[in-house]
Protein backbone atom coordinates (compact mmCIF):
# COMPACT_ATOMS: atom_id res chain seq x y z
CA UNK A 1 0.00 0.00 0.00
CA UNK A 2 1.57 3.73 -1.02
CA UNK A 3 1.08 6.35 1.38
CA UNK A 4 -0.33 9.68 0.05
CA UNK A 5 2.33 12.41 -0.32
CA UNK A 6 0.39 14.16 2.74
CA UNK A 7 0.76 11.35 5.10
CA UNK A 8 4.69 10.95 3.73
CA UNK A 9 5.35 14.70 4.85
CA UNK A 10 3.35 14.47 8.13
CA UNK A 11 5.34 11.38 9.15
CA UNK A 12 8.83 13.23 8.18
CA UNK A 13 7.73 16.21 10.17
CA UNK A 14 7.24 13.88 13.23
CA UNK A 15 10.43 11.91 12.47
CA UNK A 16 11.83 15.30 12.68
CA UNK A 17 10.65 16.24 16.13
CA UNK A 18 11.17 13.08 17.80
CA UNK A 19 14.79 13.61 16.62
CA UNK A 20 15.26 17.12 17.72
CA UNK A 21 13.59 16.54 20.68
CA UNK A 22 16.39 13.71 21.52
CA UNK A 23 19.26 15.68 20.41
CA UNK A 24 18.84 19.34 20.86
CA UNK A 25 21.96 19.96 20.23
CA UNK A 26 22.35 18.73 16.69
CA UNK A 27 21.80 20.87 13.88
CA UNK A 28 17.78 21.25 12.44
CA UNK A 29 17.24 19.14 9.75
CA UNK A 30 16.25 20.99 7.10
CA UNK A 31 12.50 21.16 6.10
CA UNK A 32 11.26 19.89 2.44
CA UNK A 33 9.98 22.73 0.42
CA UNK A 34 6.72 23.32 -1.06
CA UNK A 35 5.44 20.95 -3.23
CA UNK A 36 5.69 21.43 -6.64
CA UNK A 37 1.90 21.07 -6.82
CA UNK A 38 1.08 23.83 -4.04
CA UNK A 39 -1.54 26.70 -4.85
CA UNK A 40 -0.15 30.09 -6.44
CA UNK A 41 -2.62 32.11 -4.62
CA UNK A 42 -0.65 34.99 -5.83
CA UNK A 43 -1.60 34.40 -9.41
CA UNK A 44 -4.81 33.07 -8.06
CA UNK A 45 -6.16 36.82 -7.06
CA UNK A 46 -4.64 38.18 -10.60
CA UNK A 47 -6.72 35.91 -12.01
CA UNK A 48 -9.38 36.69 -10.39
CA UNK A 49 -8.63 40.39 -10.36
CA UNK A 50 -8.76 40.30 -14.26
CA UNK A 51 -12.13 38.85 -14.65
CA UNK A 52 -13.12 41.61 -12.78
CA UNK A 53 -11.61 44.24 -14.76
CA UNK A 54 -12.90 42.74 -17.62
CA UNK A 55 -16.54 42.77 -15.85
CA UNK A 56 -16.05 46.35 -14.74
CA UNK A 57 -14.89 47.34 -18.18
CA UNK A 58 -18.46 45.63 -20.10
CA UNK A 59 -20.18 47.53 -17.07
CA UNK A 60 -18.74 50.88 -18.20
CA UNK A 61 -19.25 50.43 -21.44
CA UNK A 62 -23.24 48.96 -21.02
CA UNK A 63 -24.08 52.55 -19.40
CA UNK A 64 -23.43 53.98 -23.38
CA UNK A 65 -24.38 50.82 -24.83
CA UNK A 66 -27.17 48.80 -23.77
CA UNK A 67 -26.66 45.73 -26.22
CA UNK A 68 -23.15 45.35 -23.65
CA UNK A 69 -25.80 43.95 -20.89
CA UNK A 70 -26.30 40.70 -22.22
CA UNK A 71 -22.08 40.10 -22.42
CA UNK A 72 -21.70 41.53 -19.33
CA UNK A 73 -24.34 39.08 -17.55
CA UNK A 74 -22.74 35.93 -20.02
CA UNK A 75 -19.46 36.97 -18.52
CA UNK A 76 -21.04 37.01 -14.74
CA UNK A 77 -22.14 33.15 -15.39
CA UNK A 78 -19.10 32.07 -16.81
CA UNK A 79 -16.56 34.10 -14.89
CA UNK A 80 -15.62 31.68 -12.45
CA UNK A 81 -15.40 28.57 -15.03
CA UNK A 82 -13.14 30.70 -17.19
CA UNK A 83 -10.84 32.06 -14.41
CA UNK A 84 -9.95 28.29 -13.31
CA UNK A 85 -9.22 27.59 -16.92
CA UNK A 86 -7.09 30.62 -17.08
CA UNK A 87 -5.46 29.52 -13.62
CA UNK A 88 -4.77 26.35 -15.02
CA UNK A 89 -3.34 27.04 -17.78
CA UNK A 90 -0.73 29.07 -16.15
CA UNK A 91 0.08 27.05 -13.11
CA UNK A 92 -0.17 23.40 -14.47
CA UNK A 93 1.87 21.73 -11.80
CA UNK A 94 -0.90 22.68 -9.48
CA UNK A 95 -3.36 20.01 -8.46
CA UNK A 96 -7.08 20.97 -9.41
CA UNK A 97 -9.49 20.12 -7.46
CA UNK A 98 -13.45 20.55 -6.55
CA UNK A 99 -12.48 22.69 -3.25
CA UNK A 100 -9.71 25.01 -4.92
CA UNK A 101 -12.12 25.30 -7.60
CA UNK A 102 -15.03 26.52 -4.90
CA UNK A 103 -12.59 28.68 -3.56
CA UNK A 104 -10.86 30.43 -6.26
CA UNK A 105 -14.96 30.58 -8.03
CA UNK A 106 -16.14 32.35 -4.58
CA UNK A 107 -12.77 34.82 -5.14
CA UNK A 108 -13.85 35.83 -8.52
CA UNK A 109 -17.16 36.12 -7.65
CA UNK A 110 -16.36 38.19 -4.53
CA UNK A 111 -13.99 41.01 -6.90
CA UNK A 112 -16.49 40.96 -9.83
CA UNK A 113 -19.34 41.93 -7.30
CA UNK A 114 -17.09 44.59 -5.35
CA UNK A 115 -16.06 46.04 -8.41
CA UNK A 116 -19.40 45.99 -10.22
CA UNK A 117 -21.43 47.12 -7.53
CA UNK A 118 -19.24 50.03 -6.75
CA UNK A 119 -19.96 51.60 -10.41
CA UNK A 120 -23.53 50.84 -10.17
CA UNK A 121 -23.51 52.64 -7.27
CA UNK A 122 -21.36 55.42 -8.44
CA UNK A 123 -23.61 55.48 -11.77
CA UNK A 124 -26.91 56.04 -9.60
CA UNK A 125 -25.34 59.16 -7.06
CA UNK A 126 -24.62 60.21 -11.28
CA UNK A 127 -28.05 60.03 -12.20
CA UNK A 128 -30.02 60.80 -9.41
CA UNK A 129 -27.81 63.50 -8.00
CA UNK A 130 -26.38 65.14 -10.92
CA UNK A 131 -28.15 63.87 -13.91
CA UNK A 132 -31.57 63.82 -12.30
CA UNK A 133 -32.52 61.15 -14.73
CA UNK A 134 -33.79 58.22 -12.33
CA UNK A 135 -37.49 59.44 -12.25
CA UNK A 136 -38.61 56.80 -14.70
CA UNK A 137 -36.73 54.09 -12.50
CA UNK A 138 -38.73 55.97 -9.44
CA UNK A 139 -41.72 55.78 -10.87
CA UNK A 140 -41.62 52.02 -12.31
CA UNK A 141 -40.40 51.08 -8.43
CA UNK A 142 -43.52 53.60 -6.92
CA UNK A 143 -46.17 51.40 -9.77
CA UNK A 144 -45.05 48.24 -8.73
CA UNK A 145 -45.21 49.04 -4.78
CA UNK A 146 -48.39 50.38 -5.61
CA UNK A 147 -49.69 47.38 -6.99
CA UNK A 148 -48.57 45.06 -4.36
CA UNK A 149 -50.29 47.24 -1.85
CA UNK A 150 -53.46 47.79 -3.93
CA UNK A 151 -53.77 43.71 -3.86
CA UNK A 152 -52.91 43.12 0.00
CA UNK A 153 -55.16 45.70 0.42
CA UNK A 154 -58.25 43.44 -0.95
CA UNK A 155 -57.27 40.69 1.47
CA UNK A 156 -59.42 40.64 5.26
CA UNK A 157 -56.79 38.79 7.25
CA UNK A 158 -55.13 41.07 9.54
CA UNK A 159 -51.74 39.80 9.32
CA UNK A 160 -52.18 41.00 5.50
CA UNK A 161 -53.56 44.37 6.45
CA UNK A 162 -50.55 44.95 8.48
CA UNK A 163 -48.12 44.04 6.37
CA UNK A 164 -50.27 46.51 3.39
CA UNK A 165 -50.05 48.93 5.84
CA UNK A 166 -46.20 48.86 6.30
CA UNK A 167 -45.71 48.88 2.30
CA UNK A 168 -46.83 52.02 2.57
CA UNK A 169 -43.63 53.46 4.71
CA UNK A 170 -40.81 54.53 2.49
CA UNK A 171 -38.33 53.67 4.51
CA UNK A 172 -39.76 49.89 4.76
CA UNK A 173 -39.78 50.23 0.89
CA UNK A 174 -35.93 50.90 0.89
CA UNK A 175 -35.62 47.90 3.19
CA UNK A 176 -37.33 45.13 0.92
CA UNK A 177 -34.82 46.68 -1.66
CA UNK A 178 -31.39 46.78 -0.22
CA UNK A 179 -32.92 42.93 1.73
CA UNK A 180 -32.96 41.47 -2.49
CA UNK A 181 -30.24 42.76 -3.06
CA UNK A 182 -28.24 40.92 -0.40
CA UNK A 183 -30.02 38.37 -1.41
CA UNK A 184 -29.21 38.50 -5.22
CA UNK A 185 -25.27 38.75 -3.95
CA UNK A 186 -25.19 36.18 -1.67
CA UNK A 187 -26.78 33.70 -4.32
CA UNK A 188 -24.30 35.10 -7.36
CA UNK A 189 -21.41 34.15 -4.03
CA UNK A 190 -22.91 30.31 -3.79
CA UNK A 191 -23.18 30.57 -7.87
CA UNK A 192 -19.81 31.14 -8.29
CA UNK A 193 -18.33 28.46 -5.73
CA UNK A 194 -20.42 25.83 -6.89
CA UNK A 195 -19.48 26.97 -10.62
CA UNK A 196 -15.95 27.01 -9.39
CA UNK A 197 -16.28 23.53 -7.77
CA UNK A 198 -17.95 21.68 -10.50
CA UNK A 199 -15.10 23.12 -13.06
CA UNK A 200 -12.57 22.13 -10.50
CA UNK A 201 -14.26 18.39 -9.64
CA UNK A 202 -14.18 18.23 -14.00
CA UNK A 203 -10.39 19.24 -14.19
CA UNK A 204 -9.45 16.58 -11.65
CA UNK A 205 -11.24 13.95 -13.03
CA UNK A 206 -9.16 14.60 -16.59
CA UNK A 207 -5.56 13.22 -16.93
CA UNK A 208 -3.18 16.63 -17.36
CA UNK A 209 -0.32 16.50 -20.24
Amino acid sequence: MQLSEELRDQIDQQISAQQAAANPLAEPTPQPAAPSHAIVWRGAIQCAGLAAAFAAALALLSFALAPITLLSLFWFISAPIVVLGVYSSRFRKTRITAGFGARLGLLTGLFILIVTSALNTIGLVLERFVFHSTGELDTQMNKLFDQVHANFATQSQQSVKIMSDMLAIPEFRAGILLTSICFGLTFYLAYSATAGAFAGYLRSRAPRA
